[in-house]
């Protein structure tokens, strides 16, 4: 009975010490289980830009453990013009998005544009939203 103590024993400090080798899981490591989050900046939500050739976007992206790829695609809501799409990979946890969007045309038209970014482990969060030119 003893020695099957000391077996036991020194099975459970060898499988203990040698965890990483082994593969054996850690369950109090830490589990990213929430999306990028977006502060759109500029064009604001629903706002409308009057007398410009051009607009400046500004959208600063944050993850709580680390952004993979952020994603931005712009179209007037008519499609009256090609969809503008821009990707990139970001392997940090905060990304500042700033892009200068030269406008088709100066007459009024209402633009959609789709923001979405994705985490290390797949997260992902995602925006659409509209502004007017005119």
């Amino acid at each position: 009975m003893n020695k099957l103590f000391v077996i036991g024993l020194i099975t459970t400090i060898i499988l203990t010490a040698c965890k990483d080798e082994i593969n054996i899981p850690e369950y109090d490591s830490y589990v990213d289980s929430n999306g990028p989050s977006f502060e759109i900046i500029y064009p604001s939500i629903d706002t409308t830009i009057i007398g410009k050739d051009s607009i400046n976007f500004e959208i600063i992206c944050k993850d709580d453990y680390e952004i993979d790829s952020f994603f931005f695609e712009i179209q007037p809501a008519d499609f009256s013009s090609e969809l503008f799409t821009y990707k990139t990979a970001v392997n940090d946890s905060i990304y500042i998005f700033n892009l200068s969007y030269p406008l088709p045309t100066n007459d009024s038209t209402r633009y959609e544009a789709y923001v979405k970014a994705v985490d290390v482990v797949g997260n992902s969060n995602n925006e659409v939203y509209f502004f007017t030119t005119k």
